[in-house]
């Protein structure tokens, strides 16, 4: 090949080199050229939340529920009380799908509230998260901050509870529970509706839930989380005074009281024979006392019917009112429906009638379902919470919903101040040498008391064990406070549930 061919053909092969270079070029520059500048702006900014500190919960006289702390370089959740106030604080964990579109600026890496408060006041709690924006350098080497947006701390949240009479409700039913008992609550209320007091045991230690993060000196019985999440029987995460439906025995016989004297059905001076028991066919309908000590208590009035619990005379004033007027009554004092706490997970309660037996079990109502729901048995379901609320309704005519935040106004079930007054001398005489509540003789005059003892079912299991008192704190009914525990499983209201009662007392009479 002569130079001119080869030197047509390097040009040729070089024009072809330029043309494919260029043509690269062009490529890279024009039509990808938006796409790495973006890469490499990314490389180079990126952006970081912030997350916010998040609010911090206190008991009525500002001692912290609930707070932020600085443990290990990292700041944490911590719950001072540990197990004393799970009940009310609940617990923190990463969200679920639905808690995410409930949160408005939650994601899926922070820690959102579970159950209590933490959940109720999730969106005040958390606050809002910030953002800084951020350059860096390839290697990392050097940082500069473009923007930032702070992020907003949650609301400080004061509640209602007192948290020194916590941890004694606390210790009184878990030393009680050593001895009887497979579960129990503490429910304290001002009739206003403002929480003192809410306990559920077996309970728990919050900051078990916070990952590598510092146990409270009441860290309870469990070690991790695996434990409370698989204990099935325990079940520490249930809330009992607010979700555990209950036969709540004779601490409801107020209800067919009081009924019974707003209808006429009875006075003061009405008189029923304690028969001991009555039959109705093959079904028997027996009185505690003979049951117990095979004795009977002659004449009973409405007064000393509720100072001795006597089961006849509310079988008998259950049959005066009817199944009808008993469920209205039982439904005028709030069973049946949830309460309105600030808690999550409340349980209605369950009132049964004669269309709910008949629809659902394919039995008719008899009088024996009338005498059974009289004194607090058969269908009748309720929390520990509705029965402090009954109990403060039917000794101030006030229905007030229960809060651990704040309060609302309360309404009038207009009831005749006469028969309060009857309703609350049975109870002062209940807690009175000759009343069911023996262990809390001492107090005879300041307080008023209520027993109750539920059967469960079957003979070899004891029964549930109830308790509620009025400490009348000041002129204002509003301000009287109301006790109510029940230990499941526990025995007698009187021997089992008094007790919890008479450690609880001294606090509330001294301190408060």
């Amino acid at each position: 090949m002569d130079k001119q061919s080869v030197y047509f053909w390097s040009k040729i092969l070089l024009i072809l080199m330029l043309a494919v270079v260029f043509s690269r070029v062009f490529f890279l520059t024009v039509f990808m050229g938006g796409h790495f500048g973006d890469l490499a702006l990314g490389n180079m900014i990126h952006k970081e939340q912030l997350d916010p500190i998040r609010g911090i919960v206190n008991d009525r006289n500002g001692k912290p529920l609930a707070m932020n702390i600085d443990y290990q370089g990292r700041t944490i959740r911590f719950y001072p009380a540990g197990e004393i106030v799970a009940t009310v604080v609940g617990y923190l964990g990463k969200p679920d799908e639905n808690e995410l579109k409930d949160c408005s600026g939650c994601n899926p890496q922070m820690t959102v509230g579970k159950a209590g408060l933490e959940k109720s006041y999730q969106n005040d709690l958390m606050g809002l998260p910030g953002e800084v924006v951020v350059q860096e350098t390839a290697d990392n080497q050097n940082k500069t901050e473009i923007k930032r947006i702070e992020s907003i701390p949650g609301k400080n949240i004061q509640t209602n509870i007192d948290l020194e009479l916590q941890k004694v409700a606390f210790l009184a039913l878990k030393n009680k529970f050593k001895e009887a008992g497979k579960s129990g609550s503490v429910v304290i209320a001002k009739i206003s509706g403002e929480v003192l007091s809410l306990v559920s045991i077996p309970s728990f230690d919050p900051n078990l839930f916070i990952a590598n993060g510092r146990r409270s000196d009441f860290g309870g019985d469990f070690k991790d989380v695996n434990n409370i999440l698989t204990d099935v029987e325990a079940k520490p995460l249930f809330n009992r005074a607010t979700s555990g439906d209950f036969a709540p025995g004779s601490v409801f016989k107020l209800v067919p009281a009081m009924g019974a004297l707003e209808e006429g059905k009875i006075t003061r001076s009405t008189s029923i024979v304690d028969t001991g028991e009555i039959k109705i066919g093959d079904y028997r309908f027996g009185n505690w006392y003979l049951d117990k000590y095979g004795q009977t208590e002659g004449a009973v009035d409405v007064v000393k019917a509720i100072t001795r619990s006597n089961d006849i005379f509310f079988y008998k004033i259950g049959e005066a009112l009817g199944a009808d007027s008993l469920i209205s009554w039982t439904k005028r004092f709030g069973f049946g429906e949830k309460t309105g706490i600030d808690l999550p997970g409340e349980s209605d309660g369950f009132v049964p009638t004669p269309y709910w037996r008949e629809k659902t079990l394919g039995e008719r109502w008899f009088l024996g379902n009338t005498y059974h729901m009289s004194i607090g048995q058969g269908d009748l379901m309720a929390t520990p919470l509705q029965i402090n609320r009954m109990t403060a309704s039917a000794v101030s005519g006030l229905a007030c919903d229960p809060l651990v935040v704040g309060s609302i106004a309360c309404s009038d079930i207009k009831l005749n101040p006469k028969n309060i007054a009857i309703i609350l001398d049975g109870m002062k005489g209940a807690c009175s040498p000759g009343g069911t509540a023996f262990p809390l003789f001492e107090y005879a005059g300041k307080i008023f008391c209520k027993t109750g003892t539920a059967q469960k079912g079957a003979k070899e299991t004891l029964p549930n064990a109830w308790m509620s008192v009025v400490v009348p704190k000041g002129s204002d009914v509003r301000n009287w406070i109301v006790i109510t525990v029940l230990l499941e499983e526990g025995g007698e209201g009187s021997a089992v549930a008094a007790p919890v009662v008479k450690d609880i007392l001294p606090y509330i009479l001294d301190k408060m």
